[in-house]
């Protein structure tokens, strides 16, 4: 049995358990800017948000 260690990014909408990684990707930057293509949102203050929570206005 192995075990991989990766970086990932949680969404910070309220009661949302959605997370976003890359398997190559070094640092939570690198998963930031790749994840702008998937839909998910930088907001001020240093909240991510998923496109689920994005669509439903909880920015």
């Amino acid at each position: 049995m192995s075990a991989d260690l990766y970086v990932a990014v949680n969404c910070d909408g309220l009661d949302c358990f959605n997370a976003i990684h890359y398997p190559d990707a070094r640092t939570a930057t690198d998963v930031r800017r790749r994840s702008r293509h998937d839909g998910w949102h930088r907001r001020p203050g240093g909240r991510d948000l998923c496109p689920d929570c994005w669509k439903e206005g909880k920015r």
